[in-house]
């Protein structure tokens, strides 16, 4: 799989992870209170609502001591699993509270977490999302891919369309890239030697790359090929809502957009599968 170029180096991945998560902030300076309360296209999640998971999560991961609060469970039918009870409460909690409240939080919190971040030296281990230890390398990248990928989430229910192009959108397609060969291999179970060639169509984060099922039955990459057994071609933000789990794969008007080639039963278990995040 060709790269899009030089990898950003740790100190880059901290300045792209702050604008990140200041462009949220900025994006809610001016909403209306309906605005403030829209539908996202994150299951009985509010633009609010996705503006208090980003602090919380943050604040989670800097070890920021979290109030004791219990949702009412039974009037959140769209937590479904541990995970999602997780994520629910920081977010649960601050759904009383005003925005001119919670935006300043969300400032106080991207200058504590960068702080953080700049005192950590570019090779040390670091505790990940999910309490494993990892490297700041990676640790930035998924931070970056969960934030813009919510900014988007923001602009769908703002009607404010952008972001398509930014440094956080190059750090989000490659993980959704990276992603792609445990994908193939693992998710969809490929047969050996099968190529999953994705083309990705867009002026400003073009790409073309595959992946093969090689004889250990792990996913690699490998060059483009037009004899793939499955070819999937889509604009930037079709593949994005498709990784990110934002849309229904089965949905007609989803595949109309879709250029969709190869063998009928991979085609069927890769769009389900390409659904990436938590």
């Amino acid at each position: 799989m060709k790269q899009t170029g030089v990898e950003p180096t740790v100190p880059e991945l901290i300045g792209i992870w702050q604008d990140a998560a200041q462009a949220v902030h900025d994006l809610c300076t001016d909403v209306t209170d309906e605005q403030w309360r829209a539908a996202t296209l994150c299951p009985g999640w509010s633009v609010g609502d996705i503006v208090a998971h980003v602090i919380d999560i943050e604040q989670l991961m800097s070890g920021v001591p979290q109030p004791e609060h219990e949702p009412d469970w039974s009037a959140l039918p769209h937590v479904t699993n541990d995970l999602s009870r997780v994520t629910e409460v920081g977010v649960d909690r601050r759904r009383a509270m005003d925005r001119s409240d919670v935006l300043p939080e969300l400032e106080a919190t991207i200058a504590r977490r960068r702080a953080q971040f700049d005192a950590v030296a570019p090779d040390e281990e670091v505790i990940g999302p999910f309490g494993n230890r990892t490297t700041m390398d990676r640790l930035l990248r998924i931070r970056i891919f969960d934030i813009w990928a919510h900014e988007q989430d923001i602009r769908a229910a703002l009607g404010r369309d952008g972001g398509w192009g930014s440094p956080a959108a190059a750090v989000a397609q490659e993980q959704i890239i990276r992603a792609l060969p445990y994908v193939w291999s693992r998710t969809v179970a490929a047969p050996q030697g099968a190529v999953l060639r994705v083309q990705i169509t867009d002026d400003r984060l073009a790409r073309d790359v595959a992946v093969v099922v090689a004889d250990d039955r792990k996913g690699a990459a490998t060059e483009p090929v037009d004899d793939a057994a499955v070819w999937l071609t889509g604009t930037w933000p079709d593949v994005m809502r498709l990784a990110c789990g934002r849309v229904d794969p089965a949905d007609p008007e989803v595949r109309s957009r879709l250029v969709l080639r190869g063998e009928p039963a991979l085609v069927e278990a890769l769009l389900p599968a390409l659904s990436i995040t938590p």
